[in-house]
């Protein structure tokens, strides 16, 4: 965050079924998640606005280097990566907050 951004919160994001969608039949083939680019613009607009973001995924901590390396592949601006379900002020993933309602906080 640059100087002039004010903490706004803790954003926890899900990875899978919000900015990956699986297009192949294997769990963890990552040449077959392709990215949801409307949304990862929508989840960095937060990121620059102060918004501390956080990429949380269900998949197994082995996958962890191929997930970090995905999410800098697709341009995502986040803070961290974790591996399991995580304590955050929002939740962003395909059941939970609706992003544009968060986005809409900030007018």
């Amino acid at each position: 965050m640059g100087a002039k951004s004010k903490y706004r919160g803790l954003v926890a994001a899900d990875i899978d079924g919000l900015v990956a969608q699986k297009t192949g039949t294997r769990r963890y083939d990552f040449e077959n998640f392709v990215p949801v680019d409307e949304v990862i613009h929508k989840i960095n607009r937060l990121y620059r606005r102060g918004y501390v973001i956080i990429y949380y995924t269900a998949r197994p901590v082995e996958y962890y280097k191929e997930t970090f390396d995905w999410l800098i592949q697709h341009n995502c601006e986040f803070h961290a990566l974790r591996m399991g379900k995580m304590r955050a002020d929002y939740y962003l993933d395909d059941h939970n907050e609706n992003i544009d309602n968060l986005l809409e906080k900030e007018r």
